[in-house]
């Protein structure tokens, strides 16, 4: 018991250990976890400030790139709109016009115009003589562009464009279309449907244009793209500025506001968005510090729990090492704890022996389980009255006998709380020995009873029948004998028919002194065997031997006793051998048989061998008084007899079936016993067919 608490304590330890590592792995899991998405939450945060301030800054650019080319787009117009109402204008009078038009930028390098897609107007014209003559048909490079420009009505911006008379331009264009004669007033919405007169275009200075939209300041602190949001020539002739590697990344993007195209400004900081935020370390450091604050924390509090678990499991173990039941109630009358011996002593539903059940429903439910049977009809009073002896706070000290015949000592040691704890113990073996001690006292005087009188008996007829011998003369018939030869006119065959009368009387006397006799050293000899079974002194020496040798002497010395009975005396053998001691065998099977005679009043007695696999059974049936059940085995002990009358009326000391069951067990079988009162009992007494090997 103490190996199966101490491996059960360390199975708990280890669990409790185990539990708490994997409840600290579960919590630095879950710490490093949160850690992890706290840091990822502020980088996150860090870099939407930074996409935040990025969006703001670019926001500047793009309003002023939209407002340079939204003013030259504006010139643009205005020069579109005069060729269109003076198809013939001739170099002068385009100079003049452009000279009039209010909004150029200082980022012009020239404007010029192309008639049939050939340069042939243009202003400045000294400087830009090199562009004079430019036939955008030839230019492989520009013509898509134009064309599509042509064809859709739409402005065009175009760069960076290697120029004809050098550097790069950016150069924004637009159609122009000669006046519908029917319809002169047309919107510009149906220009397209006209007949081209061709084109005009606006060339500024790349570079400083870059300057003063702030697209080159901006250059330093980000990667910029600008493209077209939907270009189905690949950006050929279209304006492309930046890194073209920014395509798919996740920058901020800035839409700019033209009517004739959709542009969109990329940007991201230099080398991408930054990978840590300038104060992660101290951020870590501090959720680093807090982590470890949470660790020490949670390690205290398992510490805590594994001490009081341990000290819970060690109180459990020494309330479980009990051999007596334990209980423990609250000031509540309420169930706290019970350790396996008081739930087996009691043997009610587990739903029962719960902590939180009240007093009062496991005695209700010992009642009605038959567990606690009650002294009285009344079960609700008996239930109170328990319920007050409970409550009363006294130390109680009281003994519960229960309904399958056990008893209990409940003894209740009240607590300083109110409650109070209380040890059940089994004392059934105690009191059935203190029974069975008396139930044995009783026995013995009752044997002494029987013994004296089984001994006085035949010592009393012994002692008579010697003083009688002792005074031979005064026998009837010795006095008779001795007056006739007094007389002396006895005859010879009178005196002989005398004498033959008085040896018959001395017969009889010495015949009841021999069966007193005996019947005393039967007596003797019982006595002799019990103490040679109890101290284990009793030798049996089993052999092979035909059971004929055993039986026919029995029956035929019982035999007489039947006849003078009345009863019908009957041996079946349909065995031959037995291996046993012949003389203790024919000494059981005698009281066996001498015991169904004399409890057998009318009917039969009837002894029965047969083979039982490796066995022989002799079964010796009678149809006497019978023996009532809850006392068949209380025949085999020493000293008990069923019926003290019906004994002394048939004699015997009550040591017979305890002697014949102890020789039957040493040669190595059984005696057993079945019997209905009023109708007759079998008693079978088994011995081995053969040798046993031990």
């Amino acid at each position: 018991m103490d190996g199966i608490l101490k491996f059960n304590f360390s199975k708990q330890t280890k669990i409790s250990s185990i539990w708490a590592f994997g409840v600290l792995c579960a919590a630095i899991l879950l710490i490093l976890i949160t850690a992890y998405r706290f840091d990822r939450l502020l980088y996150s945060s860090y870099i939407q400030q930074v996409r935040s301030d990025t969006y703001f800054e670019l926001l500047e650019v793009r309003e002023s790139f939209e407002e340079i080319t939204h003013s030259q787009s504006l010139v643009l117009r205005e020069l579109a709109t005069f060729i269109s109402e003076n198809p013939g204008v001739s170099q002068d009078e385009f100079a003049a016009r452009v000279k009039n038009i209010r909004g150029l930028d200082d980022l012009m390098i020239n404007i010029a115009a192309a008639p049939d897609m050939v340069v042939s107007l243009i202003y400045p014209a000294e400087e830009n003589q090199g562009a004079l003559g430019l036939n955008y048909r030839e230019n492989a490079e520009q013509l898509p562009a134009v064309l599509r420009m042509i064809e859709t009505g739409n402005e065009l911006i175009t760069g960076p464009v290697n120029l004809v008379q050098g550097g790069l331009g950016l150069i924004l264009r637009a159609p122009v279309y000669l006046p519908d004669a029917d319809n002169p007033a047309a919107d510009d919405t149906a220009q397209s449907l006209r007949e081209p007169w061709g084109i005009v275009s606006l060339v500024l200075d790349y570079d400083q244009f870059l300057i003063e939209s702030g697209i080159a300041e901006a250059e330093e602190k980000y990667d910029l793209l600008i493209d077209i949001a939907e270009n189905p020539d690949g950006g050929q002739g279209s304006f492309v500025y930046g890194d073209q590697s920014l395509v798919g990344q996740d920058t901020v993007n800035l839409a700019f506001d033209f009517e004739f195209e959709d542009w969109i400004l990329h940007a991201i900081t230099k080398g991408g968005w930054p990978e840590t935020s300038p104060d992660q370390w101290r951020q870590r450091n501090i959720m680093l510090l807090a982590s470890l604050v949470l660790l020490g924390t949670l390690l205290y509090i398992l510490w805590l729990s594994h001490t009081r678990k341990r000290a819970e499991l060690l109180l459990n173990m020494g309330i479980e090492a009990l051999e007596d039941g334990f209980v423990m109630f609250d000031d509540n009358d309420r169930l706290i704890l019970s350790n396996s011996k008081y739930r087996k002593i009691y043997d009610l539903p587990k739903k029962v022996l719960k902590p939180g059940t009240p007093y009062r429903n496991i005695i209700m439910a010992g009642v009605e389980s038959r567990q606690f049977p009650p002294s009285t009809p009344d079960q609700s009073d008996w239930i109170e009255r328990r319920l007050r002896l409970h409550r009363s706070g006294d130390h109680i000290d009281i003994e519960t006998h229960l309904i399958d015949g056990r008893v209990v000592k409940a003894s209740n040691h009240p607590l300083k709380d109110g409650g109070y704890v209380g040890l059940r113990v089994d004392v059934t073996e105690l009191s059935q020995a203190k029974e069975a001690a008396e139930a044995a006292s009783e026995a013995k005087t009752n044997f002494m009873g029987v013994l004296s009188h089984e001994l006085r008996t035949p010592l009393t007829v012994i002692m008579g029948v010697a003083q009688i011998l002792k005074n031979t003369r005064e026998l009837s018939k010795s006095k008779e004998l001795s007056s006739a030869y007094d007389q002396g006119d006895v005859k010879p065959e009178d005196a002989k028919a005398l004498l033959n009368e008085l040896y018959d009387q001395l017969d009889g006397l010495m015949a009841r002194m021999t069966q007193s006799g005996e019947h005393l050293l039967h007596l003797i000899n019982e006595i002799l065997d019990i103490t040679k079974i109890e101290s284990g002194g009793l030798i049996i020496e089993p052999e092979l031997c035909q059971i004929s040798d055993i039986v026919d002497p029995v029956a035929e010395q019982l035999k007489t006793l039947t006849v003078k009975k009345g009863l019908d005396f009957e041996v079946v053998q349909d065995a031959e051998t037995v291996f046993a001691d012949k003389v203790r065998a024919r000494q059981i099977l005698f009281n066996l048989i001498g015991n169904a005679i004399k409890f057998t009043d009318a009917g039969f007695v009837r002894l029965i061998v047969k083979t039982d696999g490796d066995m022989v059974r002799f079964e010796v049936h009678d149809s006497g008084m019978g023996i009532p059940e809850d006392q068949l085995e209380s025949i085999f002990d020493v000293f008990y007899q069923v019926d003290s009358t019906a004994t002394r009326r048939a004699g015997g000391t009550g040591m017979g079936l305890a002697i014949s069951r102890s020789l039957a067990e040493l040669q190595n079988g059984r005696l057993t016993v079945s019997s209905t009162a009023g109708k007759g009992s079998c008693f079978v007494l088994t011995l081995p067919a053969n040798k046993v090997f031990t």
